[in-house]
């Protein structure tokens, strides 16, 4: 009798235990308009990403080289990107900012824009298979690539200062354009972010 008693109150016990833990679902997504500035862990994310490519590019196509080497040429300058290189303390996709960087030079309509060099295989292998399979008016030649008259690269750095529960990040953003004939540097950027993360403590 006494251990039926027991096993009942054992499992009034766990069945008690486990109605206290019952939970809604894991995980929960709710969509949000895309321009929408959203911060969770405090790091380098897409509204920092946007911020750096339109103050930058905004400078950069306002400076004069663009209008001085079209007086020069005759025609608009041709600007190649080379991959923003990440130098900070924590995991950026730099390969998505570089893209908002080069669709903002494109879009102005000041600079032409030509693949990047490790996106020219591409195009490069169906002028190959061009040459062995399509027609000789259809074919397109080698040889015929836009040349590039300036190459814009860059860098962001970054540096933390944390006490108690409370965070600072800031991010330094460096571009430069360089001229590939000359070498010389017609324009340089910066631009800054810093972000105050403040995180509370566990209570128990």
């Amino acid at each position: 009798m006494k251990t039926r008693i027991a096993a009942a109150l054992l499992f009034s016990a766990v069945m008690a235990t486990a109605g206290c833990y019952q939970q809604g679902p894991a995980t929960t997504v709710q969509r949000t308009n895309a321009n929408t500035q959203v911060d969770l862990s405090g790091n380098w994310n897409d509204t920092d990403a946007n911020q750096v490519a339109n103050a930058m590019i905004k400078d950069c196509l306002s400076r004069p080289w663009a209008s001085q080497f079209k007086q020069e040429k005759g025609r608009k300058p041709v600007v190649k990107l080379y991959p923003i290189r990440n130098r900070s303390s924590e995991h950026i996709n730099t390969k998505f900012f570089t893209k908002q960087v080069e669709r903002e030079i494109l879009n102005s309509g000041i600079a032409d824009v030509v693949a990047a060099s490790d996106e020219t295989g591409a195009a490069r292998a169906e002028r190959r298979d061009q040459a062995a399979n399509a027609s000789d008016k259809t074919v397109k030649s080698n040889q015929q690539e836009t040349g590039t008259d300036f190459v814009l690269n860059g860098w962001v750095i970054s540096s933390n200062d944390a006490a108690g529960g409370a965070e600072v990040r800031a991010y330094l953003t460096t571009m430069e354009l360089v001229n590939v004939q000359s070498q010389k540097k017609v324009w340089i950027g910066q631009k800054r972010i810093k972000k105050v993360v403040q995180r509370r403590s566990s209570q128990w």
